[in-house]
């Protein structure tokens, strides 16, 4: 603008001034510029130049700066409207928590999350028992009826408490997020850290741990007691420590007992505590491991729980033992069955009977298997498990016989209990009691018993017999609970025992007889009976439900004992086996499966036979008959396809009776090696006459449904062949397809009419006679597909003669074998 003005001044000025001055000041400017452009004329491009590339400079940051503000402004705009109107999110309430256990339950179920208070609560008890648990988990349901179970038989012993570990926002869910699984159970002592149980989700399995949690070591007085546990425990600790109050090394070895269970929860390794000096040889605290051929020394100086076991599991070896596999996909069984054969001992497993006759019959078989060099030690083993086998028997009838009494009557009810410390196991009086305790003698004076330890020996026996940790009651409590755990045991599952055999095979030393020894193991026939159907056993047709077999996978077989187990049964068994001379068994799932179910025949659906182990000969193998066989597994997704061409080409054929298309699991049933497939699919044809020249479908070829009847109809003989091209051609839709189908069928018949009429002259005359009936069926035929290709009735009646004629098909054969090779020869 100034410049403007400056410019309007200057021409107003001019416009004032005369012309001559004008003029003369328009020739002065004149001289002036022309002097200015010649020593000017060089710095004035330069200048606009540079005064030009100043102002687009100025330009571009002018409107950068006016479009980052603008930007600026609507981002500002932008956020602060989105903030107005954007509500906080909304984030729905979790669940109201509610109980999981019943409100009349003996479990406390901590349904809120309250971890803190459950532990406390917990540690109040000699022993806890808590489960933790997620509402919605199928697991936990099915867990909780169990968990109840096993509470209301222990209720008076342990502590059974559940926490709600899923619950939002709850204190047990925000200390531990990363269950992977539910439900969690674990056991509190009073002191140290909780022992998880891994073992069966079972009511049964579960008093069995507590059971051992309660008492988790044994307490011997001599050293020769220890053979006494090897007939019931696979191995024995043995413990030599200081059981002084206080005493450091019985705690460590206390605690180690304690942590062992949560790795072996149904105790098959056993603790035990000797508490005579003289036996320890004043070696203390020492610690042993006992095994069914040596006895090893802990020789480290690291006296602590975690190194104690983990020696224990580094050095344990088992001549045989029980699996317990976990019901889930794991290595279990892998680790028994890869090294090489094995023998696995099916029998009935109760966890509250402390013995099992059928596993000490394992047991002695798997030491003298074992005994190569005449070991004393294995001889004791073997000696006192014979004894043990038959004392066991003993005392379990007696068992029965005093249990089955009712008891005289309930102890009465005392209205106080008192705790103290017994030194021996059965160290305790009233009197003593009753000098130590104000408690007692409080209660001594409500029963106006004040001198019944020192003065009268009448209250003495009161006071006596209504204390129930009395000597005589706690021997009372403790027969009491012998014959409620046996009652209970014999609810479950009868304890049985073996036939005894008076004469038996010697299978000692047979180990080191042969390069792959048997390795020995036993399963729950009434849990894992599933194993024993996969393998074709039936235990229901075995006595107590007990059989053996043995499993060789490197050679993919396995041997079943087709009779009762005992001991010389299981003996000629091993020694057969040894001697290789055990048939393969080829029993499987689908022979126990398929045992009971009938055959529905449907004249409307395809009729497509389910082949197994039993019925697979007698089906493959009829005469007259050709059979297809499609091998199939349900663990090959590939099969799934292939089955609906199969069962396409069977429904087309499921009029001609001389054909029959099966199939076969191959992975569930057991067939000879010549039977059985490496892989699948398969489909092989198995001719009418001549078995032994089946085929398989080449599998470099697609499996569709016009390769499939090609195949079919390559391998068939002449007669059966002319019916099939008939059934295709009777399938067509269209006429132009269905006189090329006759005009094949037609050149089909004159071939088989000149290779029949070759075999007639240099046949016999008995084969002649029976060629020439077959030659007049195929004239009759020729002519009428020659002439009445629509007379349907008459063609099917002479080509189901053709069938009926008892005619050698293998002099053509031989005909057309005996072509072939002189071709080759000419060639």
């Amino acid at each position: 603008m100034s410049e403007l003005c400056d410019q309007q001044e200057q021409s107003n000025l001019l416009l004032a001034l005369p012309v001559d001055k004008i003029s003369k000041h328009d020739k002065d400017a004149d001289d002036n510029t022309t002097d200015s452009t010649t020593t000017g004329n060089e710095d004035l491009p330069e200048r606009k130049q540079s005064l030009f590339k100043n102002q687009r400079i100025q330009q571009f940051f002018f409107k950068m700066y006016l479009v980052f503000k603008e930007v600026a402004i609507i981002a500002f705009v932008a956020f602060a409207y989105a903030a107005l109107t954007n509500d906080a999110p909304k984030l729905s309430k979790s669940p109201a928590a509610f109980p999981f256990f019943h409100k009349d339950s003996v479990v406390t179920d901590w349904y809120h999350g309250e971890l803190t208070a459950a532990i406390l609560k917990s540690r109040e008890s000699d022993i806890a028992f808590v489960m933790f648990y997620a509402a919605w988990d199928a697991e936990s349901q099915a867990m909780r009826k169990e968990f109840e179970l096993a509470a209301r038989h222990m209720q008076k012993e342990i502590y059974f408490a559940a926490v709600n570990c899923w619950q939002p926002n709850s204190e047990c869910r925000t200390q531990y997020s990363k269950f992977y699984s539910w439900p969690l159970l674990i056991a509190y002592p009073t002191h140290g850290k909780g022992i998880q149980y891994k073992g069966p989700f079972l009511a049964t399995y579960m008093v069995k741990f507590l059971k051992s949690i309660s008492r988790p070591f044994v307490r011997i007085y001599k050293l020769q007691e220890v053979n006494d546990l090897l007939t019931i425990y696979d191995a024995v600790i043995l413990g030599c420590v200081d059981i002084s109050p206080g005493s450091y090394n019985y705690g460590v070895f206390y605690t180690t007992a304690l942590r062992f269970l949560g790795k072996d929860s149904l105790q098959e390794v056993g603790f035990a505590l000797l508490t005579d000096n003289a036996s320890c040889n004043d070696d203390i605290p020492s610690l042993s491991l006992h095994m069914w051929n040596e006895t090893l020394l802990y020789t480290n100086e690291d006296w602590k729980p975690n190194s104690i076991i983990k020696w224990i599991f580094s050095y344990l070896h088992q001549v045989s033992t029980w699996v317990t596999p976990t019901g889930t996909k794991s290595l279990s069984m892998s680790a028994y069955l890869q090294p090489g054969p094995t023998l696995i001992l099916f029998t009935p497993r109760n966890p509250l009977d402390y013995f099992v006759d059928y596993y000490a019959l394992l047991h002695e078989v798997a030491l003298e298997y074992h005994n190569c060099g005449d070991n004393r030690q294995i001889q004791l083993g073997l000696s006192l498990i014979n004894v043990k086998r038959k004392e066991y028997h003993q005392k379990h009838l007696l068992l029965l016989k005093t249990c089955s009494i009712k008891p005289e009557g309930k102890l009465e009810k005392f209205p106080s209990t008192v705790t103290f410390a017994m030194p021996k196991k059965w160290a305790n009086t009233s009197c003593l009691k009753c000098e130590l305790s104000e408690r007692i003698q409080s209660h001594c004076e409500q029963m106006k018993l004040k001198e019944v330890c020192h003065e009268s020996e009448e209250p003495s026996r009161l006071c006596e017999k209504q204390d129930p940790k009395s000597a005589k009651n706690l021997i009372k409590s403790w027969k009491e609970e012998k014959c409620r755990m046996a009652a209970l045991a014999e609810t479950i599952h009868p304890m049985v025992f073996s036939e005894r055999a008076h004469t038996k095979p010697n299978v000692s030393g047979w180990a080191c007889k042969t390069n792959s020894s048997l390795t020995l193991i036993a399963l729950d026939s009434i849990r894992y009976f599933h194993f024993a159907n996969r393998l074709g056993i039936d235990l229901s047709l075995f006595k107590d439900r007990t059989a053996a077999v043995i499993i060789n996978q490197k050679a993919e077989t396995h041997h079943i004992l087709n009779e009762n187990v005992n001991e010389r049964s299981l003996r000629e068994f091993i020694t057969n086996f040894t001697s290789t001379g055990l048939l393969r068994a080829y029993s499987s799932e689908t022979t126990i499966k398929y045992k009971s179910i009938r055959q529905r025949i449907d004249h409307n659906s395809v009729q497509l036979l389910e082949l197994t182990t039993d019925n697979f000969f007698s089906v493959v193998m009829q005469d007259n008959k050709a059979v297809i066989v499609f091998y199939y597994s349900k663990q090959c997704s590939f099969c799934s396809g292939i089955s609906y061409t199969f069962l396409t080409v069977a429904k087309m054929f499921r009029s001609i009776k001389s054909m029959q298309f099966t199939r076969i699991d191959g992975d569930s049933n057991i067939l000879p090696w010549a039977f059985t497939m490496d892989r699948y699919p398969t489909i092989i044809f198995f001719p009418s006459k001549s078995k032994s020249e089946s085929r398989v479908f080449p599998r470099d070829i697609p499996i569709t449904i016009s390769n499939l009847v090609s195949f079919i109809l390559v391998n068939l003989n002449p007669s059966l062949k002319l019916q099939v091209m008939w059934t295709l051609c009777n399938q067509t839709k269209f006429e132009d397809e269905k006189e090329i189908c006759v005009s094949s069928l037609r050149s089909e018949n004159l071939s088989v009419i000149n290779n029949t009429l070759r075999a007639w002259r240099s046949a016999d005359l008995r084969t002649k006679t029976k060629l020439l009936h077959k030659l007049q069926q195929l004239r009759n035929l020729n002519l009428l597909l020659a002439h009445s290709p629509n007379n349907e009735s008459e063609i099917k009646r002479y080509l189901d003669r053709l069938q009926f004629i008892n005619s050698e098909d293998l002099p053509v054969r031989n005909v057309e074998k005996s072509n072939q090779q002189k071709v080759h020869d000419e060639l």
